[in-house]
């Protein structure tokens, strides 16, 4: 039987509900900074959640309307977006999600490696670790983000340097995704791979089954974990042992 030996943790709506609580109010703020009347609702931001990276979002979204923004606009914007998004966290209107903080305890206190791996820039994942994650930011042994690799997922580029900071074979580490290019980025890497919905899923008809695993949530006592499909849990929510029966 094979031992779990890391965990690899996406971040935006894998960790938190940062995207249309956070990342998606400081994007029209900072257009409305700008006198842009571009305003991305909720279904408009889950498109473009399809790309990965917020300066590519925008530089999307502008190839898509037939904007003529230059690359430097768009730069200017992304950075006034980060200023919008490091207020919304310290606002506290951004919370950790269900089961997350007790996972992490979990697999800290069976001595199991964890890396935070993001494509979200130093910037905008800074603010976020020093208030909602700062007590548990000790159990972390390394934190991957957009600036560290120079492809971002779903190429496997951020995986597999964490695969290589935690000097472990691909059977013994999972990744933790809420999205398709997430998810895609870490089998890239020949990673295991528990794709846990994030907080907007509308429905589950249309989710990849590319992931070894898909819950709604990683669950607590309080609010258990529904599996959508792959293995039976044997508590009321993700554990270590569930994670382990994933890799075997």
């Amino acid at each position: 039987m094979h031992k779990l030996k890391a965990v690899f943790w996406d971040v935006d709506g894998t960790i938190a509900d940062t995207e249309l609580c956070g990342h998606r109010v400081a994007f029209n703020l900072a257009f409305k900074d700008f006198d842009l009347d571009w305003e991305w609702n909720e279904n408009e931001y889950l498109d473009q959640l399809k790309i990965s990276g917020g300066f590519n979002r925008i530089i999307n979204y502008r190839n898509k309307i037939e904007s003529e923004l230059s690359d430097s606009q768009c730069s200017k914007i992304q950075l006034r977006k980060r200023h919008h998004y490091k207020n919304l966290i310290k606002s506290g209107k951004i919370k950790v999600r269900e089961g997350v903080l007790r996972l992490i305890n979990e697999l800290s206190n069976f001595d199991i490696e964890q890396f935070i791996v993001t494509t979200s820039g130093k910037d905008s994942l800074e603010p976020f670790l020093q208030t909602s994650l700062s007590s548990h930011l000790n159990n972390f042994s390394g934190i991957i983000t957009y600036e560290d690799v120079s492809k971002h997922k779903p190429f496997p580029d951020a995986y597999q340097l964490a695969l290589k900071l935690s000097k472990s074979s691909e059977i013994n580490c999972i990744a933790i995704e809420d999205s398709l290019i997430g998810v895609e980025a870490a089998k890239a890497a020949k990673l295991n791979c528990l794709l846990t919905l994030p907080p907007w899923a509308r429905s589950t008809d249309k989710i990849t089954e590319k992931a070894n695993a898909c819950v709604n949530s990683l669950g607590n006592e309080d609010y258990p974990t529904t599996v959508i499909y792959g293995n039976k849990l044997t508590s009321k929510y993700v554990d270590l042992e569930y994670l382990t029966n994933i890799i075997n």
